[in-house]
């Protein structure tokens, strides 16, 4: 398996389950639009999903206002879940989760459907970028458990 098959996992799965850390210390999980998934948004092709070696970047956009923002501010790690359920394909990702505050960055991701959340357009106060980069990587792929870190040059099959 290779760093670009969890790409293909996470350009297929319809969302993403993200979870942070509450103030509690629990972790807590939700449901994200997939940014980086090629059908519902083509023209995000390139840009809300990078590869480099075995680091993965994913793009997303949420309320600023939302209680995940102010959980990623308090502590930015936090994990991804990408599936393909018919197919018994998924990636746990584990990283850092951070928010995009350069406005030019904002407009290049900006999709007009969004309007219907943030009514100003890109530079709504209440419209966040969210970039996460991940650490680790496990997935299921073909009956076997992979991982990815980027402390290790391969990957490794459990």
């Amino acid at each position: 398996m290779k760093i670009e098959d969890i790409a293909g996992i996470i350009e297929k799965s319809d969302g993403a389950v993200f979870s942070t850390v509450n103030e509690k210390g629990y972790p807590e999980s939700r449901a994200l639009l997939n940014l980086a998934n090629k059908k519902q948004y083509p023209e995000l092709i390139g840009k809300a999903l990078i590869t480099d070696g075995n680091r993965v970047s994913v793009y997303f956009t949420t309320n600023t206002s939302s209680r995940k923002v102010s959980q990623l501010r308090t502590n930015p790690k936090s994990s991804l879940y990408f599936c393909i359920p018919d197919k018994f394909l998924g990636a746990g990702l584990c990283g850092i989760m951070t928010e995009i505050t350069d406005q030019k960055i904002k407009d290049d991701f900006w999709q007009p459907g969004w309007r219907i959340y943030y009514h100003r357009g890109s530079s709504d106060p209440d419209y966040a970028l969210l970039k996460f980069v991940s650490e680790d990587i496990r997935s299921w792929y073909h009956s076997a458990e992979h991982t990815f870190s980027v402390s290790s040059a391969e990957n490794t099959k459990a």
